[in-house]
């Protein structure tokens, strides 16, 4: 697929933060929740759950709590907007290779939610630049932690995300597969992303993250997070109410109002992407991009993402011996993303094909809490009413 799509081209319709999405990352022991759950459309944020298993402790290994610069942070979002991305550069007592994490929303009404990125040492003063350019705690970062790519290579970052974890409503502690873990690289730094969604409540957070540390001398192996993002085209139904942002250049333009021309980029680089016209695209509610695998991985856990239009979502895998489904969630709840750890983990090889699907609802509008009545064509957008399709692949390496 990828021949006829210049790498330089789809860099720059797709930027750096492509896939800045709510999503848990993550897989092991206490991975459950979307193969066998179900809704009658979504709901919103679930405040807190009965019970909240703790991060284990392992023998050679340290538990290390991130918290928020000065412990809270009062979300604000843009003028005209419901949504606030806030990143926050932190330190990392330990490096090494993290094995297990746990994030704790302060505020679970406000938190949409919560990703931890990895920040490499020729990295650092990038991020540090993007926190003292702004006026408020940290930095606002729509699409990504905001720093820049390391080697320009946006499939690659998409093949090897940055993304140490990641919390969104209904995720619990994790743990990497025995003998894996994700890389924290001496010198480095993290970059905490927090989405809060004002439409969903007020006041402050203090949300944290524990990480569970192992030294660099333990001989696991890396495990990364590949992102599968496929565009999103939800025509306003030709038998429902219509309106002004009915139309699909009007909606992008609405999305790049709140969250910067970035935005409108995504939407066309996702077409690009994934082999669409981004000027005359084919709408529709079920939308899928495939993509070809590029290096031999170990594919341990799969989870989806969709917001609050989202029906059902689905992970395919091709190869020479046919093709497997390795995520079926025919009811989307998005207060339940956790990924779904695979019975037995799957080999997967250069020219392997994975293919994400999405539906979207576009009737549930009006009907679903959150949601404004208002008729509109949607695509591809940070906000909490606008909606995504992305497929989290947790894979581990060699080397």
């Amino acid at each position: 697929m990828f021949g006829t799509i210049g790498h330089s081209r789809v860099g720059l319709l797709l930027g750096a933060g492509v896939v800045a999405a709510a999503l848990v990352a993550g897989c092991g022991s206490k991975i459950d929740g979307l193969a066998d759950g179900g809704h009658g459309g979504p709901v919103g944020h679930s405040a807190a759950s009965a019970e909240v298993a703790e991060l284990a402790e392992l023998p050679g290994q340290e538990i290390v709590t991130l918290s928020l610069p000065g412990g809270s942070y009062t979300p604000s979002a843009p003028e005209g907007a419901t949504d606030d991305y806030r990143c926050f550069v932190l330190d990392v007592p330990e490096q090494g290779f993290a094995t297990g994490f746990q994030v704790i929303p302060g505020n679970p009404e406000l938190t949409h939610h919560a990703i931890l990125y990895r920040i490499y040492p020729e990295q650092v003063a990038d991020a540090e630049a993007l926190e003292a350019a702004d006026d408020r705690p940290g930095y606002e970062c729509f699409g990504g932690s905001g720093v820049p790519a390391r080697d320009g290579d946006v499939l690659r970052g998409l093949d090897e995300s940055d993304w140490i974890t990641a919390w969104a409503p209904g995720g619990e502690a994790s743990d990497t597969p025995d003998g894996y873990g994700v890389p924290i690289p001496a010198g480095g730094k993290v970059v905490l992303q927090m989405h809060y969604n004002t439409r969903a409540g007020t006041g402050s957070d203090s949300s944290t993250v524990k990480v569970r540390m192992a030294p660099e001398a333990s001989g696991l192996k890396p495990l990364y997070s590949m992102l599968l993002p496929a565009p999103v085209e939800l025509p306003c139904p030709a038998d429902g109410p219509q309106g002004p942002l009915c139309d699909r250049q009007a909606a992008i333009a609405d999305v790049a109002s709140r969250f910067g021309r970035g935005s409108a980029a995504q939407v066309y680089g996702l077409q690009a992407l994934c082999g669409g016209d981004p000027g005359n695209p084919a709408a529709g509610e079920t939308q899928s991009c495939t993509r070809t695998v590029r290096e031999e991985s170990t594919l341990f856990a799969v989870a989806g993402h969709m917001h609050l239009l989202g029906d059902s979502i689905t992970v395919d895998v091709a190869n020479p011996d046919g093709t497997q489904r390795v995520l079926d969630v025919p009811q989307y709840d998005f207060d339940n993303q956790d990924a779904v750890p695979l019975a037995v983990p799957m080999q997967l090889r250069p020219g392997d094909e994975v293919t994400v699907t999405c539906t979207h609802d576009p009737t549930l509008r009006g009907k679903v809490p959150g949601i404004p009545v208002e008729p509109r064509y949607v695509v591809w957008g940070e906000g909490t009413t606008d909606e995504m399709c992305l497929g989290v692949l947790i894979v581990g390496k060699d080397a």
